[in-house]
């Protein structure tokens, strides 16, 4: 049995169209998010991408989305109370027409829709429906052409405007009518954009015959057009389903950003490193373009294109929060090495990262950071180690750890020049800013500092990817979420934050996010070791006996309050997470990874410390209680007695007492598919049992 202490599932949830892009991103994001068993209804379940999201946990049933028997069988054998619904436009040759098309996929919605009631009108149960839709372009055309006298996109020799999209969003407004007046029933529409993925099909840059030059063909003119990233509806659908009260009924009209065509060239040329250009066509010449269903999709590119289609990136950026959307030069970088873009001659000389500087290398994360690279027995890394004295005891034992391989390098942070030297000539770098002393408490001073190491490295024309170890940010978290924490006073004397020591790192991931700089975001929770040093034994004088005991205090909840739980993991495990990504640098990019390997209150930490640590087993095997006292104390009175920033420490409680905002930054599975041999809590005590240092600060021997 797995040592990990699961959360309780978050109930039953069934994928319909599970095994194609949105599904697929779907399944992983419910399973993910704590909901299961997760369904997936697929037409093959034994097809490639079937077989993919089973492996990963993902239960399948066969179902055809056309017939209304083998809906009603797989919403009465799971009984989901969860259900995401995408369907596929049978567009020529599919149909014959595609009149026919929007017809044939409206009638499966309906289908679907009038089969969700027939089955509730028999079990009763409460479900609610996501339904991936677009925008009824062909109602809002009628509508415009109406108000300005000519028409505003002109139909096909059918009568059709945008096939694909109006049969979807007439289905999604049929599905809205009927579910209006049975509360047991709910149902949100998420309306999509322009998506990235479209760049690997009609979008795609296509060469000249001397492949010189790439062009990318679309009639979006000039205009800012709205995308996102299929991958963050594994984000977006569990955010939802997790308030669906608050989304019954609402069509969340998702984006995550603006773009130009022109700009999106320009990323593509940056990153392929090719002549890759944007040619605005006209719509009559998009139309006749030699790919399938080009005349719809030209009548897409002209609606898209007009302001009056624009999407709300704000309400995505509150249903996804605290997440971020991927950005398109992300999504690129992560996709670069796709077979469509090697089969046009596009191809990212991604060479492995062989050179690191660590930016801070002379803290815990990064002297973590150093180890876990030299341990890596997959390249033989050279690491150039950062301080800004060089001559200090923690710089010298760092260099000492590989005389060979490791390069001091002085640097002052709050130098641009000195970034930009260590920065120079090295694959990739690594940076933490120090709050504390580096930055003398000061956030406006640790926020320069970071922009200083992001601008270097972006101006390096060396460093191929940033690991940013970065933080929440609670004060936005306070905001949105209501959580209620109060401002206090940083170093410098200002009341601007409600934990000033996460504010800058989360202020600077955001500045990061701006740059053409190829980055990932960790997060690190409360390092294990920390633990050793809250929790150590204090010598009390015992009135009763006049001996002295040895007294371990325990913050203690207010009543009727639950004992806060921290995340943790060993400060050991970061170095081997930011190996792993440099490996795989390209998959990360954009990515933030909250890294975790347990959820623990201090009582249990305490409890398990103690039988760990102050138990012994004699000859006979008998078990020897260690003489250490439990008290409770209010948590105020603990921070009190905590050697560090008492104030800081009393924000991160009340933080982390809203278990689930910090779950939605964490994940335990993240963090083992980076680190396997991470270990839980209890198990990561148990194989420290021995360990001088800790033994000492519990005053052991």
């Amino acid at each position: 049995t797995a040592p990990w202490d699961e959360p309780a599932s978050k109930g039953t949830a069934l994928v319909f169209g599970a095994s194609g892009e949105e599904g697929r991103a779907v399944v992983g994001g419910l399973m993910e998010s704590g909901y299961g068993p997760v369904f997936g209804a697929t037409r093959d379940i034994t097809s490639p991408r079937a077989v993919e999201i089973s492996n990963k946990g993902c239960q399948l049933i066969e179902v055809d989305l056309s017939k209304p028997d083998s809906v009603e069988t797989a919403l009465l054998d799971t009984k989901a109370a969860s259900i995401f619904l995408v369907t596929t436009t049978p567009m020529p040759p599919d149909s014959l027409s595609f009149l026919e098309a929007e017809q044939k996929e409206l009638r499966t919605i309906r289908s679907f829709f009038d089969t969700l009631i027939r089955v509730y009108n028999s079990d009763k149960v409460s479900r609610h429906v996501i339904f991936s839709s677009l925008d009824n372009v062909r109602q809002i055309s009628i509508d415009l052409s109406k108000e300005e006298g000519q028409p505003f996109i002109e139909p096909l020799d059918d009568g059709t405007i945008c096939a694909h999209y109006t049969g979807k969003a007439r289905g999604g407004q049929y599905g809205l009518k009927v579910v209006e007046n049975i509360p047991d029933l709910s149902l949100t529409l998420v309306t999509l954009p322009f998506l990235h993925s479209n760049f690997l099909g009609f979008a795609m840059p296509l060469p000249n015959e001397a492949k010189t030059q790439w062009t990318i063909e679309a009639a979006f003119g000039d205009e800012e057009i709205d995308m996102f990233s299929t991958e963050d509806l594994s984000h977006l659908i569990p955010s939802i389903l997790d308030d669906r009260s608050l989304y019954d009924g609402y069509n969340v009209k998702v984006s995550a950003e603006r773009m130009k065509m022109s700009d999106v060239a320009t990323v593509f040329s940056d990153l392929f490193g090719k002549d890759v250009i944007y040619n605005p066509l006209t719509v009559e010449e998009m139309a006749v373009l030699p790919f399938p269903n080009a005349p719809p999709i030209a009548q897409m590119c002209q609606f898209l294109s007009d302001p009056r289609s624009a999407h709300d990136l704000e309400v995505t950026d509150a249903v996804m929060f605290p997440k971020k959307p991927q950005l398109f030069k992300d999504w690129l970088l992560t996709h670069s090495d796709n077979k469509a873009f090697e089969d046009v001659g596009l191809a990212v000389d991604a060479g492995p990262i062989l050179s690191v500087v660590v930016f801070g290398a002379s803290g815990n994360q990064g002297t973590s950071v150093i180890k876990g690279l030299l341990a890596d027995t997959r390249k033989r890394y050279t690491i150039r180690a950062t301080s800004q004295d060089i001559s200090q005891d923690k710089a010298l034992a760092i260099k000492a750890l590989d005389p060979e391989r490791v390069e001091l390098f002085q640097c002052n942070f709050d130098d641009i020049d000195s970034c930009a030297a260590a920065a120079d000539g090295v694959d990739g770098a690594f940076l933490v800013t120090d709050y504390f002393e580096g930055a003398n408490m000061d956030p406006d001073v640790e926020l320069q500092h970071a922009k200083n190491v992001i601008d270097a490295c972006e101006a390096s024309q060396s460093v191929r990817h940033l690991v940013f170890s970065t933080l929440e940010d609670i004060d936005e978290m306070n905001k949105r979420l209501n959580l209620g924490l109060p401002m206090i006073e940083d170093g410098s004397g200002k009341r601007t934050s409600v934990a000033p020591v996460f504010g800058a790192k989360a202020k600077a991931a955001s500045y990061a996010r701006t740059k053409k700089l190829s980055c990932t975001y960790v997060l690190m929770p409360v390092y294990s070791e920390r633990f050793f040093e809250l929790l150590a034994p204090e010598a009390e004088v015992n009135e009763e006996t006049g001996e002295t005991d040895l007294v371990m205090h325990l913050p203690k909840a207010e009543e009727g309050e639950e004992e806060p739980q921290l995340m943790c993991m060993s400060i050991d495990d970061l170095g081997p997470a930011v190996a792993n990504i440099f490996d795989s640098y390209q998959v990360f990019a954009g990515h933030e990874i909250g890294l975790v390997t347990d959820f623990v209150s201090i009582s249990e930490v305490a409890e398990t410390i103690t039988e760990i640590f102050f138990e012994e087993t004699d000859a006979n095997g008998n078990v020897k209680k260690g003489k250490v006292e439990k008290k409770d104390v209010t948590v105020d009175a603990w921070i009190e007695k905590k050697e560090t920033v008492a104030k800081d420490l009393g924000q991160m409680f009340k933080y982390y007492s809203n278990t689930d905002a910090v779950r939605k930054r964490r994940s335990i599975a993240k963090t083992l598919d980076l680190v396997p041999d991470a270990q839980p809590m209890k198990q990561w005590l148990e194989s420290n049992r021995n360990n001088a240092s800790f033994r000492q600060r519990l005053g052991l021997r």
